[in-house]
């Protein structure tokens, strides 16, 4: 038995069923709800309480949603394979390889994100979140010396390939789509289309870049 949870035993696995809980006033609750009963600030929870209140909500037994989600553990997989949901993975990381960032995130980012947090990398000197490793280099692609050393081989990094396994698309902010009217229709990924398509709005630069030099 965890805190927020319930534990089930299912053959050789251990599922934890984590309940949500309520914010109130950007405080946690600590008491974990049983159910979800109105739409609301909440945090942690489970796919099945969220997929019930869909339902109430909509009196649809099977709505369709979109999932909107920064992290692949705890967004974009479940999501995709649980709930077989569309998914919308936020990558910020596009914007250090020649995304653009949207108008609508640098306004609304000025207004809501506290002075602390917004100077923490400036004063330690540490770059921002979506700027590339200089020790590991791209988030999405690797780079590989052959074994002459004379030519390079570049491949999709593991959270390349599982954003394009498990996301319909990839936006590096929500505020980057906004503006759009709602019948946009936007490129999806696909196996059988290039690793650049499914991006928005443009494929970040090391995937355009390992697009070119498969076609060359």
């Amino acid at each position: 038995m965890s805190l927020n949870g319930v534990v089930d035993l299912c053959g050789d696995f251990v599922v934890v069923v984590v309940f949500f809980l309520a914010v109130v006033n950007d405080v946690e609750e600590s008491e974990g709800l049983p159910s979800l009963d109105k739409p609301g600030w909440y945090s942690q929870g489970n796919w099945p309480h969220l997929h019930q209140l869909l339902k109430t909500m909509t009196g649809n037994p099977e709505p369709k949603v979109v999932y909107f989600g920064d992290s692949m553990r705890s967004d974009m997989f479940p999501a995709s394979m649980f709930g077989k949901w569309e998914t919308v993975m936020i990558v910020e990381e596009m914007e250090g390889e020649g995304v653009p960032r949207s108008d609508a995130a640098e306004t609304n980012e000025a207004q809501v994100e506290p002075q602390e947090k917004k100077g923490k990398f400036e004063d330690q000197g540490m770059k921002a979140p979506s700027a590339p490793s200089e020790q590991w280099g791209s988030y999405f692609v690797d780079t590989h010396k052959t074994t002459g050393g004379d030519e390079e081989s570049q491949k999709l990094t593991w959270c390349c390939h599982s954003i394009h396994k498990y996301s319909t698309m990839a936006i590096p902010s929500v505020e980057s789509i906004a503006d759009l009217p709602l019948d946009y229709k936007f490129p999806r990924f696909s196996p059988n289309k290039p690793c650049t398509t499914g991006y928005y709005p443009r494929p970040p630069d090391s995937l355009l870049k390992k697009c070119q030099s498969q076609s060359s």
